[in-house]
């Protein structure tokens, strides 16, 4: 081989390492929603609910030395992906379980929910009784199926309720589950019961009110005796050294914006008014009583 040919050789590889390099410091999203994929791809979208307005406020945040790649992928198919790529690979509005944090990297929480409440049609009320306590909460899902043992809930295949409600389902008999997975999961089972082709359903107050369009449904909703308050959702990376300086940046730029009026605005401005102050007010304890503490 000619000096030449060596020296064209050793540009190709020398070529092949920095675009490797280049590459490996992109960080790639996945997104099971279709309307997340295209908020966060489109700079001029506007979000719809509060994941979409608290992550978009963090990716547009990070500024230019952080190359984010946003793609869709079924939340099954992110979890193999997270599970096996070596390049930084993380999905957004995810509860911190303890299972997942035996395999993956959280960041600080991007957004607050009130917690998941139980959504029936009102021609099941009546019989509703025996599966409250005096407060008028669902004693727990189990007992509620011993109640009502031909009747369904929708669940999406993969996504967690937190460590309490996924715990209860478990406990559950598989013939009233219905589950559902794929792309968009979540859309198909708000859309499941609001069709009326399932009984119950898991959800957040905030996403019940989008998903139902603003519509007077002949519907019910019930707390759950026990459950969390409020439910915290964070991104979610493959545990690798790159993920977690994405993560360490992405914890930067949130303690920058916890408290700061366009944080909570990303959370009040797709929730009635009557619960601004409450959700503000407890944003701003966690902060001081818990993220300040563990970063002290």
């Amino acid at each position: 081989m000619g000096w030449f040919d060596k020296i064209q050789r050793m540009t190709v590889v020398l070529f092949c390492i920095c675009f490797n390099t280049h590459a490996a410091q992109k960080v790639h999203i996945y997104l099971d929603d279709q309307l997340d994929f295209e908020l966060f791809s489109d700079s001029n979208s506007t979000p719809e609910n509060i994941a979409g307005a608290t992550n978009k406020l963090v990716f547009s945040s990070l500024g230019d030395s952080t190359k984010v790649v946003f793609a869709k992928a079924s939340l099954n198919r992110t979890i193999k992906l997270m599970e096996s790529v070596n390049y930084p690979a993380c999905t957004v509005n995810k509860i911190s379980t303890s299972h997942r944090k035996s395999k993956f990297l959280f960041s600080l929480p991007v957004n607050f929910y009130w917690s998941h409440k139980l959504y029936t049609y009102n021609n099941n009320i009546a019989n509703m009784a025996a599966t409250l306590n005096p407060r008028g909460e669902i004693k727990s899902l189990p007992d509620l199926f011993k109640e009502f043992r031909n009747k369904v809930i929708v669940i999406a295949d993969n996504f967690s309720y937190g460590d309490f409600l996924d715990a209860q389902l478990k406990q559950v008999d598989r013939h009233n589950l219905v589950v559902r997975g794929g792309s968009d999961h979540y859309e198909t089972v708000h859309r499941m019961f609001i069709l009326g082709r399932v009984d119950f359903l898991l959800s957040y107050p905030a996403e019940f009110h989008r998903y139902s369009n603003n519509q007077v449904l002949p519907v019910k909703s019930y707390h759950i005796a026990g459950a969390p308050k409020v439910v915290i959702g964070h991104i979610m990376c493959n545990d690798n050294a790159q993920s977690k300086k994405f993560i360490d940046k992405v914890n930067d730029v949130l303690m920058d914006l916890y408290l700061s009026q366009e944080f909570v605005e990303a959370h009040t401005d797709f929730l009635p008014a009557s619960e601004h102050n409450a959700l503000d007010a407890y944003i701003k304890s966690y902060y001081q009583t818990t993220v300040i503490k563990s970063n002290s």
